[in-house]
């Protein structure tokens, strides 16, 4: 022991302990009391002296021992109960007997730790911390994916609009990157690198004297042009091959049905079909047909009549009953009518395609509908119009309208007949039109709902003498000469139709002029299609 060793109170019971055991307790602090009497603790038991553990949490008296500084060296204090003042351990003793473990004084070893019974405090989080995570990880992702597409959202939007305006005031020329007035686009001259502005346009073309094939009116037998003269098809050795190869020379690409028709009444000459690269052939036959039939053939199925009975006067139909009517519309706004003649040609007058309005690509066209609707209107691939015609004389008023893809065909949608090359319609034929145009002369609105009304064929003189003389012979004219049902703005275009003997309907006329509308001694004006027979079928044989 060393001279800085305490003096310890050897008369207690409680210090009579061997050196080992002192070295054992070194680190507990010693404390001189009297013994005490009972080892057992009890919760209402008062202690019965200074060193008894009290009951629940309540810590021991601190005793002030002194330690030498040995000792402390040898034994860290420890570290579970940390005492007001650090006490230093007696200095180890020789080992003495053991004692029982009785005898050991009854006193606080180590921290009380909780009363038992009371729950330990829980380290995860409770539902309320949970929440509050959970509403930490919507604002981390949900806010700024929601501002996102807000703000992709609103720039959609801008461009769009931007690109409404530009397309409505200036033509962007591609390949020299640059915008020019929309009015110098189709003007004739060439604004932009590599005519740009000037290909997608209508065109004015002449096809009047490159179809080879024609069909009569009179169950439309076949007629080719062949060493300078038209010569009828004998249905001698006439096969399938054969009607496809001549129904493609008019512009036709269906499958056609043929049969034949007697060759009695037709004037020759006559002579049979031979199909070559080029399209067709007539070898010439001496005389008539040996059997005696002549070709009967019908490119594509049109015209379906579909309601016998006619309403008299401007009245409400539907779109099944004229099947063929379309609606020409120049930047979303109905402009004129038109006609189908195959799942891609469309037919309408050059007058709706004005100076200002020859952009390709501003037109669509609306098929198969009764109440004129903008929606899914179909794109125009090409627009032609007669080379020869002239607004100002309202000579040569026909186009002809290319879509970009083919029609599907159904009960609204079905192409018109078109009448023989040598048609001749009765005195006072019945006729009938369609059309969204105006009900009324100088009407403020287009009617909605596709109407009807029932014409009938008027004579080149009286309609002269009406005219003064400006009908010409590629005209024809119809409407009543009491007035009241006629034609009229947003018409124009549109099909003038005759119910033939064959119970088909025909296109005998395009809407083209008339002063005023439904005016009595004014009828309407239409654009005769027998007058145009080999133009459109040349155009169509061109396209197909």
């Amino acid at each position: 022991m060393s001279t800085g060793e305490e003096e310890v109170d050897v008369a207690s019971p409680l210090n009579t302990t061997g050196t080992n055991e002192g070295a054992r307790n070194a680190a507990q602090p010693t404390v001189s009391s009297q013994p005490v009497a009972s080892t057992t603790r009890t919760a209402n038991t008062q202690p019965s002296g200074p060193n008894t553990a009290p009951p629940g949490p309540t810590p021991s008296p601190a005793v002030e021992v002194r330690v030498p500084p040995e000792a402390t060296r040898a034994a860290p204090a420890p570290t579970a109960a940390p005492a007001p003042t650090a006490a230093p351990a007696p200095a180890p003793r020789p080992r003495g007997p053991a004692r029982p473990p009785d005898s050991r004084p009854v006193g606080p070893t180590r921290m009380p730790g909780p009363v038992r019974g009371t729950p330990r405090p829980n380290p995860r989080p409770g539902p309320l911390v949970y929440k509050i995570r959970r509403v930490s990880a919507l604002r981390r992702y949900c806010v700024p994916v929601t501002t996102a597409i807000l703000v992709l959202a609103s720039l959609a939007v801008i461009g769009i609009l931007i690109k409404v305006v530009l397309d409505n005031y200036y033509f962007f020329c591609s390949k020299s990157f640059k915008f020019i007035p929309l009015d110098k686009w189709c003007d004739g001259t060439s604004d932009c690198s590599s005519n740009e502005d000037e290909l997608r346009c209508v065109q004015r073309v002449d096809y009047s004297n490159s179809s080879l094939v024609r069909l009569t009116d009179a169950n439309s037998a076949v007629q080719i042009f062949s060493f300078g003269r038209w010569s009828s098809i004998c249905y001698d050795g006439f096969d399938a091959a054969r009607a496809k190869a001549v129904c493609a020379q008019l512009g036709y690409s269906s499958n056609p049905t043929f049969g034949f028709v007697s060759a009695s009444g037709i004037n020759g000459p006559f002579g049979t079909v031979r199909v070559v690269n080029s399209g067709v052939e007539v070898d010439p036959i001496s005389g008539t047909c040996p059997s005696g039939n002549v070709v009967s053939i019908s490119c594509i199925a049109c015209g379906a009549n579909r309601e016998k009975q006619r309403i008299i006067g401007g009245q409400d139909t539907t779109i099944e009953h004229s099947p063929w009517q379309v609606s020409l519309q120049y930047m979303g706004q109905h402009s004129c009518g038109g006609s189908i003649l195959t799942p891609r040609i469309i037919l309408s007058a050059a007058h709706c395609f004005q100076k200002n309005e020859q952009q390709v690509d501003k037109w669509r066209v609306q098929v198969g509908v009764s109440s004129l609707t903008y929606l899914f209107a179909l794109p125009v691939d090409k627009i032609f119009i007669h080379i020869l015609y002239s607004l100002d004389q309202k000579l040569y008023d026909i186009a002809i309208l290319k879509l970009k893809s083919d029609l599907k065909l159904s009960a609204s949608i079905q192409p018109i007949c078109l009448p023989g090359y040598d048609i001749n319609l009765p005195d006072n034929a019945p006729l009938e039109v369609t059309g969204w145009g105006h009900t009324v002369e100088g009407g403020a609105s287009l009617s909605s709902t596709l109407q009807k009304v029932n014409l009938n064929l008027v004579s080149s003189n009286v309609c002269n003498q009406q005219y003064f003389g400006q009908i010409r012979d590629n005209m024809v004219c119809a409407g009543r000469i009491t007035g009241g049902a006629d034609t009229c703005q947003g018409d124009s275009g549109g099909p003038l139709v005759y119910l033939g003997e064959s119970s088909r309907w025909v296109q005998v006329g395009v809407v083209s002029w008339g002063d005023g509308c439904g005016r009595p001694g004014k009828v309407g004006v239409y654009t005769r299609i027998s007058s145009f027979s080999s133009w459109i079928y040349g155009l169509m044989k061109s396209e197909l």
